[in-house]
C-alpha cells in the first residue's frame, strides 16, 4: 500500500463538464422596511403635512385630532353627584364644584382657579443618571 495525496478537487463531480457563464446581472435581497419608517402625510382637515410613522393610521394632523376628539373624562359609576356651591375667595362669585375642595372657605371658581394655575411656574423634574 502506498499513501499518495489525493487531490479532492480532481475528483470531484462539480468540476466534471462545462461551467456555466456568468451573467452580468446580480440579484440582492433588500431587507425589508422597518415598520416604524417615519413618512409625511398631509391632514385631511387643514391640509398640512404632519409627520407620521409606518405603524400609525391617523388622518389627521394632531392640532386638527385635538380639536376634533376632545377628551373625554371617565363617568362616575354612581348614578349620583354630589355638588357644592363655593363662594370664591379671589372674585366674590359663587361657582358650584362635582368634588368637595379640601378647605370650602379658600375655594377658587373654575376661572381664578386657572389663572391661578397659570401663573404658578412648573416644577422642573430631575432626571436620573444612568450609570
Amino acid at each position: 500500500m502506498t499513501t499518495e495525496p489525493i487531490d479532492l478537487k480532481a475528483e470531484s463531480p462539480e468540476d466534471e463538464g462545462p461551467k456555466p457563464k456568468k451573467s452580468g446581472v446580480l440579484v440582492q435581497k433588500h431587507k425589508p422596511a422597518p415598520a416604524s419608517d417615519i413618512r409625511e402625510k398631509l391632514c385631511a382637515t387643514c391640509g398640512k403635512p404632519f409627520p407620521l410613522s409606518g405603524d400609525q393610521k391617523f388622518y389627521d394632523c394632531p392640532a386638527c385630532y385635538r380639536k376634533n376628539h376632545p377628551v373625554q373624562k371617565p363617568q362616575r359609576k354612581t348614578g349620583t353627584q354630589i355638588l357644592i356651591q363655593i363662594q370664591c375667595t379671589a372674585c366674590g362669585a359663587t361657582d358650584v364644584l362635582d368634588y368637595m375642595p379640601p378647605d370650602p372657605k379658600q375655594a377658587l371658581c373654575r376661572g381664578c382657579y386657572a389663572e391661578q394655575k397659570k401663573r404658578e411656574p412648573k416644577p422642573q423634574l430631575k432626571h436620573k443618571r444612568s450609570r
